[in-house]
């Protein structure tokens, strides 16, 4: 019998969906050949790593939520926001783990904040009060580092720049 692998990977989400935890997690116990699959249709980012949870793209998030629907009539499988205080005023909180963004700086004194674009296509930002967060910058980002004497600088790539190369 030959196996319709679309509906495995559906089936593949819609499990992980089940699964989920710090909004875009889920345990990656799940057959390699379907996480490769997914991995290659941009549901999931890449899942060979030590990590035992594999992270959903936000088109992941999406398709594994409409197959979790219809397939086992599930709603939202994160945790809804809880109230807490943070310094004098209630604020809604909720995992930042797995959270993808753009790092920008601002005009002002504050310097810089990370933009996240949701699900339908806008974006919020949010200021940065964290000081030790890992960054990764993805291989396919158009970033370069400089350094210029004693100063170590993080840019866009020469060809964004469009600076020239220097001849030896």
């Amino acid at each position: 019998m030959e196996l319709d692998h679309s509906k495995i990977d559906e089936a593949t989400l819609a499990l992980l969906y089940l699964t989920l935890h710090d909004r875009c997690r889920a345990w990656k116990g799940i057959d390699w050949d379907a996480l490769d699959r997914l991995y290659e249709a941009g549901f999931i980012e890449n899942p060979a790593n030590k990590a035992k949870s594999v992270v959903l793209t936000e088109a992941g998030l999406e398709r594994a939520e409409a197959a979790a629907l219809k397939m086992f009539g599930a709603k939202k499988a994160y945790d809804a926001p809880e109230a807490v205080m943070y310094g004098t005023s209630e604020a809604k909180v909720t995992s930042a783990g797995g959270i993808r963004g753009i790092l920008c700086r601002t005009t002002t004194e504050e310097g810089y904040f990370l933009r996240v674009k949701n699900p339908d296509g806008s974006f919020t930002d949010y200021q940065l009060r964290h000081d030790d967060l890992d960054v990764i910058i993805p291989s396919d980002a158009l970033a370069s580092l400089y350094v210029i004497g004693e100063n170590r600088i993080l840019d866009h790539s020469p060809e964004v720049l469009g600076l020239r190369k220097l001849k030896k």
